[in-house]
């Protein structure tokens, strides 16, 4: 364990925090947790944990803090970060309909794409609509899930793309089911975020992972996160498995369709360091770029408390932002404090609550 703190008397904390990551591993069973990796940040008191505890999942090599694995959704919080970049320079408008930017693009189908009651009602979704989930466009990940996933698990090494999602899509019938016309509801939904990533290629004329990593990775010194699929690995070339019940979909299954909805792989360290400059506003040139990020108030009504790209979430009364991965990952921060979480399980669904894990990760910073 790594900690950062000028005081003895944290060993106890030390000790407690990898005991308690210790006693949530689960090597065997249908739902095997074979790996924890932790990041845990109190500024206020200077105090780092950062934790690697388990094995890798296809060996019994023994993991550190340092292993890479997959943020699935946590990748929504980087796109949201560079769509709104172009909103501060001027390059679109939050109000700005999608059909805008993507009208071009026969592959989407626009006037199918979205068909409430026999109505075609896709051109009156904005960029706004599709950063906050509120497009009403199904998701072939929920609302079809056994179907794709069977898909998936029976041709494990087929390729995606985002034209291919999109098949799926319209395959599935989705596009004549939507859970409600443009604006009025929230529902989450990856491909609200393949549309962003069409958007933000066609806007700026470089491929997603190019922008990202010129505008995110490169600034951020975020050496050991890369675009899996489009990218080389890169970094310490150390990962653990990610599994969904007792499949290891790390090392049996081609998950390119992640995509602008979840194709970065990082580190807890890494990770941080992103949320730690995002909140600090070094992303954006103007605060309230990050103020309108971090506003929930539309989804709120909704019973929701997504924002832009982000999540609210609360954990003992205190409340930070952030974004969760499918395969157990929770990455979040406090704007106020800069209290920061970050934490894969490498298991999508495991056999225990994560938020009775983050708040005795919590807890203890609390009392170190």
């Amino acid at each position: 364990m790594h900690i950062e703190s000028g005081h003895g008397e944290l060993e106890t904390a030390r000790v407690r925090v990898r005991d308690t990551l210790r006693r949530f591993l689960r090597p065997r069973g249908l739902k095997p947790v074979r790996s924890i990796l932790l990041y845990a940040e109190d500024p206020g008191r200077e105090l780092v944990f950062h934790e690697g505890v388990g094995t890798v999942g296809r060996n019994r090599t023994t993991v550190d803090h340092s292993f890479q694995f997959n943020i699935a959704s946590i990748t929504k919080t980087f796109v949201s970060a560079l769509i709104l970049q172009l909103v501060e320079e001027g390059r679109i408008n939050l109000c700005d309909l999608a059909v805008e930017h993507l009208g071009h693009l026969e592959f989407l189908r626009l006037p199918e794409l979205h068909i409430l009651d026999g109505q075609p009602r896709a051109a009156e979704i904005t960029v706004d609509h599709l950063l906050q989930h509120r497009s009403g466009l199904g998701d072939v990940f929920i609302d079809t899930a056994l179907r794709f996933t069977a898909s998936v698990f029976l041709h494990r090494r087929r390729s995606f793309s985002p034209e291919t999602i999109v098949e799926r899509y319209f395959d599935y019938g989705l596009n004549r089911r939507p859970h409600f016309a443009p604006g009025t509801g929230y529902h989450y939904s990856d491909l609200n975020y393949v549309l962003l990533g069409l958007l933000l290629e066609k806007v700026t004329g470089e491929s997603l992972h190019e922008r990202i990593r010129r505008r995110i990775l490169a600034p951020l010194d975020l050496t050991d996160t890369y675009f899996e699929y489009k990218e080389s690995p890169c970094g310490v070339h150390k990962r653990v498995d990610s599994y969904y019940g007792p499949l290891n979909m790390t090392r049996f299954i081609n998950q390119s369709y992640e995509w602008s909805g979840g194709g970065l792989v990082s580190t807890t360290s890494d990770l941080a360091r992103f949320m730690k400059a995002l909140l600090s506003g070094d992303l954006y040139a103007k605060e309230a770029t990050l103020a309108c990020m971090l506003d929930c108030t539309r989804n709120q009504l909704d019973g929701s408390s997504y924002a832009r790209g982000v999540f609210r979430f609360e954990i003992d009364g205190v409340g930070l932002f952030g974004h969760a991965g499918f395969y157990g990952s929770r990455l979040m921060a406090s704007p106020e404090s800069g209290t920061l979480l970050a934490i894969h399980v490498a298991q999508a669904t495991p056999p225990f609550d994560l938020g009775v894990v983050l708040k005795t990760v919590l807890g203890i910073l609390r009392s170190a």
